[in-house]
C-alpha cells in the first residue's frame, strides 16, 4: 500500500525559494531606500550650498562695490537699503523662503536691532555650538520646524572689521543708523560669534516620494518573484523530480520480496532525496555482501588460475597453429589463379593441422565441384541432412567426422568441407568455432577470387569499350608518355604521318613533348580539364580535351587526351556566322543608308554642280574640302560594309578590350540615333583570349546588337565590362535596362532559329552561332538580370590565352 508522503523535495524547494526571495527582497528594499535617501540628502545639501553661495555673493557686492560707491556719493548718510549687507541680504533672500520652493532662509543674531531676526531656541543653540567648537564651520542635519521635515545647514556669523562701523560703538555708528534703531546691536566684538546663516530644507514630499518609489520597486519585485515561483516550479519538477522519480523506480521494481517491501514502505516516508539516499546505502550493503562473496571465491581462485593456465597454453598453442594455417592459407590464395588451384593446395594443409585421416570439399556452386585428400581414398559419402547443414552456417559432428559450411562474406554458401578422423573422441577433440571460422575463411578466400576472375572479365569489356570508341583515345603520364591508345588514335597517327608513326601519341603531332607550353603538363599541374582547337598546316582542325586524372593521393599525375576532328563543322560554323554578319550589317545599313547615303550623294551632285559654275580660286577651294569631307564620311560607310566580309577562320587569339572598343565604336552610330547611352569599360592591361579576333567580334556584335534592339528609344543603357572573370577565364559582360529574360525564355535563348523579335527583325542565329563558338574553345555564357542597370545581362567566359595566367 502507498504511503502519503508528509512533506517532498519539491515543497522543501519552494519553501526555501520562498524564505531566499523575502530576504533578497528586504535586502534589496532596504539597499534601494538607503540608496535613495542618500541621494535626496546630497541634493538637500547641494541646494543649500547653492543659497549660501547666492548669499555670499550678494554680501560681497555689497561690501566690494555697492557700499563703496554710495560713500563716494554720499560720504555724510548711510543709506541702510544700500549699504547694511545684512539688510540687502535678508531683502534679496526673501523669495526663497517661501512655502512653493519649501526653503528657509533666516540671517540672525543675538541682541539683534530688527526683532524679528532675533535668534530663536533652536538658533541659540546653534550659535552656542560654534562658540563652544571654534574649527567647526557648518553644521547640518534633520530638524523638525513647523510640523514638517526640514534638513538643516547652518554657518557662524563673525564681526569682521567692516562690521565694526556699524556694531561697534554707538559713537562711531552713523547717526542715521542710531536715528532709526536706537542703541540696539552695538557692543560687538571683533572676531566674536554673535549670529548665523541659516537654511532649512523641506525633505517631507521628498520622502514620500522616495517611500512610493520603493513600494513599486517592490511590487514589481514581488511580481517577478511570482513569475520565477512558477518557472522554477515546473523547471524543478522536469529536471530534479521526475528524474529522482525515475531513480527511486528502480528499487521500486526490485522490491520483490516482503523484507524489500517493507524498507520501501519506509523509504516513501521522506523525500525523493531521502529515497535516493537510502537506496544508495542498501545498494551499498549488497555490494559489501558480494565482495564478502568474493573474497571466499578468491581463496579458491589460485588452484582455477593454474588449471586455466595449463587450458590456456595448449589452447595458444592450437590457435597458433591455426594461426599459422590462416597465414599459409592467405598465401595460397594469392597464388592461386581458380578455386580449383585453392582447394589443391589449402586440403592438405587443413588436414595435417588437425591431424585428420580424410579431407574432402563439396561446392554448392558447380556440379561435380568436389575435392579430396589423400586422393588415394575413396570419397566421403555425403551426410544426411545436407542441405540443412551448408545453409545453417553451424559445424555440426557426426561421429568421426566433422561437417563445416563454407559461407561466403556475405553469408551465401560456397559449399561444405568434410574432415574425418579414426573415432569420433579424437573429432571431439577440437574446437568447432575455429573450424567454421575456418570455413568462413575459405568462402571469402573463394570469393575473391571469384571478384578477381570477374575484375579480369571487366577489364576486357572496358578494353573493348576503349576500342569500340572511333574517335582518338589515350592515357598519358606526366612524362607525355603513352600508356593506353586505342585503335583510332594508332590509325590517327599512322595517317598524319604518312605510316612512320603507328604509337597512337596523338598529342606530340600538335605540341612538342619537350616545350615547357606543352597544354597537357598545364593540364595536370592545374587539375582541371583544358578544351580546346587545333590545327594542321593540312588545314584539319580537331577539338583536343585533356581530363586529368587524380590518384589515390589526390593528386593528378595522368591525363585523358581525346580528339575529335571539327574540320566540317568548323566550316559550317563559318558560313552561319558569314550569315549573321550579313544579316547584321544589312541592319545597319538600312538604319543609315537613307540618313547618309542620299544626302552624301546630293552634296556630291550640287558640288560637282558648283564647279562648273564657279571661277573663283577661292570658292573652288572650299568645294574641294566639302567634296573631301564628303567622300571620308563615304568611306566611314563603307568600312561598316566591309566589317560584313569574311575574316580569317580558327581559334587564335586576341585582346578583349581591343576587340570590345573597335565593335563598340562600330554601333556607336546606331545607338546614338536611338538614344542609347553605350559605355565600354575595360582592364588596364591587355587580355588576351584563346579565340580569333573574326570570332570573337562576331559574339560581341550579336549581343551588342540584342541589347540594342531590347532597351527603349531615348532612355536605354548599354554597359559593356571586360575584366578577369577568374584565374583561367577572362570574363566579357554586357548589360542593360531593357526588360530583361523572361523565365520562359531563358532555356531556349541558344536553340537555333529561337528570336523573341518581331517577326523579320531577326534570324534567330545569332546566340546560337556565340554559344557555339566559345563552347569549342572551352568557354561558356552565362546570362541573369544586371544588378547595376536592372535588365538583361549576358557574360561571355572565354579561356585566357595570357602565358603568366
Amino acid at each position: 500500500m502507498h504511503i502519503p508522503k508528509p512533506y517532498n523535495l519539491q515543497t522543501k524547494f519552494i519553501f526555501g525559494l520562498i524564505v531566499a526571495a523575502l530576504l533578497l527582497g528586504s535586502i534589496f528594499s532596504a539597499g534601494s531606500y538607503f540608496h535613495m535617501r542618500s541621494v535626496l540628502e546630497e541634493e538637500v545639501h547641494d541646494r543649500a550650498n547653492l543659497i549660501f553661495a547666492h548669499l555670499d555673493s550678494v554680501q560681497q557686492y555689497v561690501r566690494q562695490i555697492l557700499r563703496p560707491a554710495m560713500y563716494e556719493h554720499f560720504p555724510d548718510a548711510f543709506l541702510i537699503q544700500a549699504m547694511s549687507s545684512s539688510y540687502i541680504s535678508r531683502k534679496v533672500m526673501s523669495s526663497v523662503s517661501t512655502p512653493k520652493i519649501g526653503s528657509i532662509f533666516r540671517r540672525v543674531a543675538l541682541d539683534a536691532r530688527n526683532p524679528e531676526y532675533e535668534a530663536n531656541d533652536l538658533e541659540r543653540q546653534l550659535i552656542t555650538f560654534f562658540r563652544e567648537n571654534e574649527d567647526h564651520q557648518l553644521w547640518h542635519g534633520y530638524q523638525d520646524l513647523g510640523g514638517d521635515r526640514h534638513y538643516v545647514m547652518a554657518r557662524p556669523v563673525r564681526f569682521e572689521q567692516q562690521c565694526m562701523y556699524c556694531h561697534g560703538k554707538p559713537e562711531d555708528a552713523p547717526a542715521d543708523l542710531l536715528q532709526r534703531y536706537g542703541d540696539r546691536g552695538f557692543g560687538k566684538e571683533l572676531g566674536a560669534i554673535a549670529g548665523l546663516d541659516f537654511v532649512a530644507t523641506s525633505v517631507q514630499k521628498s520622502v514620500g516620494r522616495l517611500r512610493q518609489t520603493i513600494l513599486t520597486y517592490f511590487a514589481f519585485f514581488a511580481f517577478g518573484v511570482l513569475l520565477f515561483f512558477f518557472a522554477s516550479n515546473v523547471l524543478f519538477r522536469l529536471l530534479v523530480v521526475n528524474n529522482l522519480k525515475r531513480l527511486t523506480s528502480v528499487f521500486q521494481r526490485n522490491a520483490t520480496d516482503i523484507e524489500s517491501a517493507q524498507l520501501l514502505s519506509q523509504l516513501e516516508q521522506g523525500d525523493e532525496i531521502d529515497e535516493l539516499v537510502d537506496g544508495i546505502e542498501q545498494m551499498g550493503e549488497h555490494l559489501f555482501e558480494a565482495r564478502r562473496q568474493l573474497q571466499n571465491y578468491a581463496e579458491n581462485l589460485r588452484l582455477m588460475v593454474d588449471e586455466r593456465t595449463d587450458a590456456l597454453s595448449d589452447e595458444m598453442e592450437a590457435r597458433r597453429a591455426d594461426v599459422h594455417l590462416f597465414v599459409r592459407l592467405l598465401e595460397d590464395m594469392y597464388q592461386s589463379r581458380s578455386r580449383s588451384e585453392l582447394w589443391q593446395h589449402a586440403l592438405p594443409q587443413i588436414c595435417r593441422r588437425f591431424g585428420a585421416e580424410r579431407i574432402a570439399y563439396i561446392c554448392t556452386m558447380a556440379s561435380q565441384g568436389s575435392y579430396s585428400w589423400p586422393e588415394t581414398h575413396s570419397p566421403l559419402p555425403q551426410p544426411e541432412q545436407f542441405v540443412e547443414i551448408v545453409t545453417g552456417g553451424v559445424c555440426v559432428a557426426r561421429g568421426p567426422a566433422v561437417y563445416v559450411p563454407v559461407e561466403s562474406g556475405t553469408g551465401n554458401a560456397e559449399g561444405l568441407l568434410c574432415l574425418s578422423w579414426k573415432t569420433p573422441e579424437e573429432a571431439a577433440r577440437h574446437d568447432l568455432s575455429v573450424l567454421q571460422a575456418l570455413g568462413r575463411q575459405l568462402g571469402i578466400a573463394a570469393e575473391n577470387l571469384t571478384a578477381l576472375d570477374s575484375l579480369a572479365r571487366q577489364m576486357n569489356i572496358l578494353e573493348t569499350i576503349v576500342e569500340g570508341i572511333t574517335d582518338p583515345l589515350m592515357l598519358m603520364d606526366t612524362g607525355c608518355t603513352s600508356l593506353t591508345v586505342n585503335r583510332a588514335a594508332k590509325k590517327l597517327t599512322a595517317e598524319l604521318t604518312d605510316g612512320e608513326r603507328t604509337d597512337g601519341n596523338i598529342l606530340s603531332l600538335f605540341f612538342p613533348a619537350e616545350t615547357e607550353k606543352c597544354p597537357m603538363k598545364d593540364a595536370i599541374a592545374r587539375g582541371e580539364p583544358d578544351l580546346r582547337e587545333v590545327s594542321l598546316p593540312c588545314g584539319r582542325t580537331f577539338s583536343l580535351s585533356l581530363y586529368p586524372v587524380r590518384s589515390s593521393s589526390e593528386e593528378a599525375d595522368q591525363a585523358v587526351v581525346y580528339l575529335r576532328e571539327i574540320t566540317k563543322e568548323l566550316r559550317m560554323q563559318q558560313q552561319m556566322m558569314q550569315t549573321e554578319k550579313m544579316a547584321t550589317v544589312g541592319k545597319l545599313t538600312a538604319g543609315i543608308a537613307h540618313e547618309i547615303n542620299n544626302p552624301l550623294g546630293v552634296i556630291r551632285c550640287y558640288t560637282g554642280l558648283l564647279r562648273q559654275t564657279v571661277s573663283d580660286r577661292q570658292q573652288l577651294t572650299d568645294l574641294a574640302i566639302i567634296e573631301r569631307h564628303t567622300q571620308q564620311a563615304q568611306r566611314v560607310l563603307q568600312d561598316l560594309l566591309n566589317f560584313a566580309r569574311p575574316k580569317a577562320a580558327g581559334s587564335g587569339t586576341a585582346d578583349a578590350c581591343l576587340v570590345a572598343g573597335s565593335v563598340s565604336e562600330v554601333f556607336s552610330v546606331q545607338a546614338a540615333k536611338k538614344g542609347v547611352q553605350l559605355e565600354v569599360t575595360c582592364a588596364d592591361t591587355p587580355l588576351i583570349v584563346r579565340l580569333g579576333v573574326g570570332a570573337l567580334e562576331q559574339v560581341i556584335s550579336n549581343l551588342i546588337i540584342n541589347a540594342i534592339d531590347a532597351v527603349d528609344e531615348e532612355v536605354g543603357k548599354l554597359a559593356i565590362f571586360v575584366d578577369k572573370g577568374s584565374k583561367t577565364m577572362i570574363a566579357i559582360t554586357v548589360a542593360d535596362n531593357g526588360p530583361g529574360i523572361a523565365t520562359d525564355d531563358a532555356p531556349h535563348l541558344f536553340d537555333p532559329f529561337f528570336s523573341t523579335k518581331d517577326i523579320g527583325a531577326g534570324t534567330g542565329l545569332g546566340l546560337t552561332i556565340c554559344y557555339g563558338i566559345v563552347s569549342d574553345v572551352g568557354g561558356r555564357i552565362e546570362i541573369g538580370r544586371s544588378a547595376a542597370l536592372g535588365g538583361a545581362q549576358f557574360t561571355v567566359l572565354i579561356p585566357s590565352a595570357d602565358p603568366s595566367v
